[in-house]
């Protein structure tokens, strides 16, 4: 499973946890308010070596 970061919305501090992609939601630790998770793209990491999409080449028909 992947480390999300969430951010309080009481006391806006901010923690990493290891979630599913449905866990939107958590607990703060340190005053008990409501974690929301900050979006990221979860798969970035994965791919930032990677280079870009290849492209197929442009068949022009000529017409007749």
């Amino acid at each position: 499973m992947p480390i999300y970061e969430y951010q309080c919305v009481d006391c806006e501090g901010r923690d990493q946890r290891v979630a599913g992609l449905d866990d939107h939601l958590a607990l703060c630790t340190q005053c008990g308010g409501l974690m929301l998770r900050l979006e990221e793209d979860v798969f970035k990491p994965y791919f930032e070596d990677m280079p870009g999409p290849a492209r197929p080449e442009m068949i022009i028909k000529a017409s007749s």
